[in-house]
């Protein structure tokens, strides 16, 4: 296999977590085999162990922690780009994740409430966002807190967002926040 005909690296992660995403929904929690991830991912099984290992939870850890990194923005990057107040490109990259793995929402509100580890760790993240969210905003009450957070879930999630109702988002929030 030539280097041009070899994976890259960032294809096959998104590709394997996108699918394990998918699966995991549409199957149940754990219900799928890494057989079926691999052929729904187009991804060898090797592959996949010699990026994320042969358990079946220890992938859902890492979607997991990539929605807390990425959807969220539970990241160094993401915490620079609020600290200058660049919301709308945090919330493009927000976006942009969502587009590599479009089952994540629906992961997301499958799990968030679940009474087992993987919604034990969604509620973490929940709560580490809405700790970002008074740290930049220390100004606001609970209920705006929260508010800022739905709007936000709103606009990563919304497929007929666009850069202008992106822009007026941001907007509404700086005026009214």
């Amino acid at each position: 296999m030539t280097e041009k005909q070899r994976p890259k690296k960032d294809d096959v992660y998104w590709k394997v977590l996108s699918s394990t995403i998918e699966l995991d929904l549409r199957k149940g929690h754990q219900k799928w085999t890494l057989s079926e991830l691999s052929r729904s991912s187009k991804v060898t099984r090797s592959l996949i162990y010699y990026y994320f290992g042969r358990s079946k939870i220890g992938i859902l850890e890492e979607a997991i922690k990539i929605i807390g990194e990425e959807l969220v923005g539970l990241n160094s990057d993401r915490f620079h780009l609020w600290e200058k107040g660049l919301f709308l490109e945090s919330l493009q990259q927000a976006r942009s994740f969502h587009e590599k793995a479009p089952y994540i929402s629906a992961f997301v509100m499958a799990n968030v409430r679940a009474n087992n580890p993987m919604g034990d760790q969604l509620r973490k993240i929940e709560k580490k966002f809405l700790e970002k969210i008074r740290q930049f905003f220390p100004h606001l009450s609970q209920d705006q807190v929260i508010a800022i957070y739905t709007i936000y879930w709103g606009a990563v999630f919304c497929p007929l967002g666009n850069e202008n109702s992106l822009m007026y988002v941001i907007d509404s929030l700086k005026k009214y926040f």
